[in-house]
């Protein structure tokens, strides 16, 4: 059954209408949400190719079944930046299916679309929105920002979403032209007596977006025309829980005059929106539609969301997913199960066989209840995904524990019966003797720090590198490189990063050796070995983009080796270069709006974002003919009224 809950926003004035006021349809904004679909995950699993896409097409079949005004992505739409020639197909397939139409599109579009959907290449041709385009007949608009798998890359950066826009399939947006004092444009669209702005902002390396926060480059633009009967959305695609004290994006470093933030990139589906009491905004996290890692978070039921938005007030829709593949996880601790005194006096396989009973045991009574839990819908999976997380700490003889031969009694029976099954001890502490070789106690107590506090590796490597010794550095790779490849690897499994790192750099320090050293001076040698690794080991354009021609080359061998088709690109968070276009007084984009709808860039007002929740907003740079004072950002509070 869907969950709805009714919610109201911040009010600029105190409202005297009746709160058992009743909306007209015509003033209402009905909008889907969803986000992280990863179409494309585990295409080449015979069991779980289908899984994004069928659920996918749920999303759509409730989009148009309950006859939403338009859908908003916040993100990864994608599982990769280079999708196979199946899954953008099919992902070309089920837009059709679901989003063309004559259905009347009954709000308007009234912010300078040419800013809106300016393209990551040089010019877009088509700067307006698919259903304003006279050759196309859109039923269901859909928006969408990237994510961290399906972002721009190359020389021109480029995502799969600029393939569907370009198609007229997609509106997307939240790409930026710079990196450097950002302006986010909102898309404002209006229905009635409702006004509605949303601001998108793709995904940006966490690092990045964090210091770009912390330097109070980002500028949220707002209508100068009554600013204060807008409702405003705010869709994010990063890191909302901390995993090192840069790898997230606090909330409080968002704009306090937001109503709504929809938070992507986080899988765990928490719809019913939570309030931030220090911003006072909500906070909607839709999670993913499929589950992509076997991580406890992932079991939670999947939704799509719905909401109602009525002047400054919401009201949210839950749907549960009925074509998801159910997942179960379970921690089980053998010292529950297993005593003491049946360790001493059991023999080694009595033992064994009482593990494989509990484990049994344990996945029939799942497969029970999946059974019993199955929606009967006819394109939700049979076979259920199941993750064991068995801690065995204390019974080492359980260390030749054949789990691989255990699960092949399940093959049948469950989607991932070789991932079924993680055994894993606590870390103990270990004394080293005075005989053994001793690490590094610099790299110790980063590794321990990083335990400690849910760290990103390659932070941790970062922090270690910037604080050891010149004598504990790498003497001929360059440590930036090393990190990029990492993340590369972490972040999208692309497992030729480091050896195609590794060997580039071996073949450049081999070239600047036969080029520049005709000496048989070894200590010449040496230091002018040290000399070109710090030259290498920068962070400027040239630096950056010798890195990414040498990822492009492993994600190149990796699609050789998959069969897949490598388009000609590379990767890089950082640099999304882009040129804006802004409308001039004879340009004609088949827009269709009328005179008094239509917001040129000059009614925008940039609003400045202060790190420290006590500081007031500060002014930011003009726009428009004169570069009026821009007014205060801070909303007044008012009286909550639902609807």
């Amino acid at each position: 059954m869907p969950v709805s809950r009714t919610m109201s926003s911040k009010s600029s004035q105190e409202n005297s209408e009746d709160e058992s006021e009743s909306p007209s349809p015509d003033d209402v904004l009905k909008i889907l949400i969803t986000t992280d679909n990863h179409l494309g995950f585990a295409e080449r699993d015979d069991e779980r190719a289908n899984d994004s896409l069928i659920a996918f097409e749920e999303c759509l079949q409730i989009a148009r079944d309950e006859n939403v005004d338009f859908i908003l992505l916040g993100g990864d739409l994608f599982h990769d930046n280079k999708p196979s020639s199946h899954i953008m197909l099919e992902c070309v397939n089920l837009l059709r299916k679901y989003c063309l139409g004559d259905k009347t599109i009954e709000f308007k579009l009234i912010s300078d679309e040419k800013v809106n959907f300016s393209s990551t290449v040089q010019s877009n041709p088509f700067p307006w929105a698919n259903f304003k385009d006279p050759n196309l007949n859109i039923g269901i608009p859909v928006f969408s920002i990237h994510g961290n798998h399906d972002d721009p890359s190359g020389s021109t950066p480029l995502c799969p979403l600029d393939l569907l826009n370009s198609c007229g399939l997609i509106n997307y947006f939240g790409n930026l032209s710079s990196l450097e004092n950002i302006d986010i444009h909102p898309l404002l669209f209006r229905k009635g007596q409702t006004n509605l702005a949303i601001y998108g902002l793709g995904s940006i390396r966490d690092e990045r977006l964090h210091r770009i926060f912390l330097k109070n480059q980002i500028n949220l633009l707002r209508p100068t025309n009554q600013p204060d009967d807008w409702f405003n959305i705010f869709v994010i695609h990063q890191n909302r829980v901390a995993h090192g004290p840069k790898n997230y994006i606090p909330e409080q470093f968002l704009h306090e005059f937001l109503d709504i933030v929809i938070w992507g990139h986080e899988h765990d589906c928490r719809l019913t929106p939570e309030f931030n009491t220090v911003q006072k905004f909500f906070v909607i996290q839709p999670g993913s539609t499929v589950a992509t890692s076997l991580s406890e978070g992932e079991q939670i039921q999947k939704h799509a969301g719905i909401l109602h938005i009525y002047k400054k007030t919401f009201k949210l829709q839950q749907r549960p997913l009925q074509t998801v593949r159910q997942f179960y996880f379970v921690d089980i601790n053998l010292s529950d199960h297993i005593d003491e005194k049946a360790l001493k006096t059991l023999s080694n396989s009595k033992l064994e066989q009482k593990l494989d009973k509990i484990l049994t045991d344990t996945i029939n009574e799942l497969l029970v209840r999946a059974e019993k839990e199955h929606t009967g819908h006819p394109k939700q999976p049979k076979k259920p995904l199941i993750r064991l997380r068995v801690d065995y700490t204390g019974f080492d003889l359980f260390d030749s524990f054949n789990d691989i031969r255990f699960v092949q009694k399940f093959s049948d029976r469950v989607a991932n019966a070789k991932t079924m099954i993680n055994l894993h001890k606590k870390r103990e502490q270990n004394l080293l003797k005075s005989h053994e070789i001793k690490l590094d106690p610099d790299a110790i107590k980063i590794s321990n720090d990083q335990f400690k506090n849910a760290q990103r590796v390659e932070h941790s490597i970062q922090t270690y590198f910037d604080s050891t010794t010149e004598n504990n550095r790498l003497r001929l790779l360059d440590e930036k490189s090393m990190l990029a490849a990492l993340t590369e690897f972490i972040d999208k499994d692309e497992v030729y990063a480091l050896s195609t790192m590794v060997e580039g750099q071996i073949e450049q320090t081999q070239k600047f050796l036969s080029n520049q050293i005709h000496t048989d001076d070894v200590a010449f040698l040496e230091e002018e070995l040290k000399r070109f690794k710090t030259l290498q080991n920068v962070d400027d354009d040239q630096a950056n983009q010798r890195r990414r021609d040498l990822l492009t080359v492993a994600r190149e061998e990796r699609l050789k080796i998959n069969g897949d088709r490598a388009y000609n690109d590379d990767d890089d968070d950082d640099d999304l270069m882009i040129t804006q276009t802004r409308r001039t007084k004879n340009d004609d984009s088949n827009n269709e709006n009328d005179d008094d709808d239509a917001f040129e860039i000059n009614s925008m007002r940039p609003t400045q974002k202060r790190t420290q929740v006590s500081t007031t907003a500060g002014r930011g740079r003009g726009r428009g003919r004169g570069r009026a004072k821009a007014t205060p950002t801070a909303t007044p509070r008012g009286k909550r009224k639902p609807f």
